[in-house]
């Protein structure tokens, strides 16, 4: 199996009028999606934001659950995390990690949009070939322009007619979609 990077991406992101903003860090998001990271064995978690007070916060996050000793499990999965001024920054990392680029998968709810798709079989053949970073997104969704940089998209996750999960229930729905009972 090839290397599975995870990255929370806070701009550019979607606000509820349709415009493009960077979006706050929600301080549960860090230890909660390392914690699905670590038990879907993902070698990277990136938590990206161009807002030096974000990643400042992110940074003091990691620090806190690093240093408690009491939450010794906790502390392995927020091991992954990495805290990234851009996305390039991860792609550029992964790269020279890997010894060649990833395949950059994007994640979004909504069904419609006029990017190529992966299958879940796909992407787990995939998977197995070569090193995959896969974006999720904050706010109301990622700006079109990181689709548009994405090798593919993941099928979105549906349920019974309400689309609104948070992107930490996303990220563990999709993680196991792509890793779960993995020989």
């Amino acid at each position: 199996m090839a290397s599975l990077y995870i990255a929370l991406l806070h701009f550019p992101m979607r606000s509820r009028d349709g415009g493009i903003v960077a979006t706050a860090l929600t301080s549960m998001n860090v230890p909660d999606i390392a914690r699905t990271a670590r038990t879907y064995g993902v070698r990277r978690y990136y938590v990206v934001t161009p807002l030096a007070s974000q990643r400042r916060i992110a940074e003091r996050l990691r620090a806190f659950w690093l240093e408690e000793e009491e939450l010794p499990n906790r502390r392995e999965a927020v091991e992954l995390v990495a805290v990234r001024e851009d996305l390039e920054d991860c792609y550029e990392e992964i790269s020279a990690a890997e010894g060649r680029p990833p395949l950059l998968w994007g994640t979004s709810a909504r069904v419609n949009l006029p990017y190529p798709r992966l299958g879940w079989e796909e992407a787990r053949a995939l998977l197995r070939e070569q090193p995959v970073l896969v974006l999720f997104g904050t706010g109301n969704g990622m700006a079109d322009e990181l689709f548009a940089a994405c090798d593919a998209l993941l099928p979105p996750v549906r349920g019974g007619g309400y689309n609104y999960l948070s992107v930490r229930a996303a990220v563990a729905i999709i993680l196991d979609r792509l890793k779960g009972e993995e020989p």
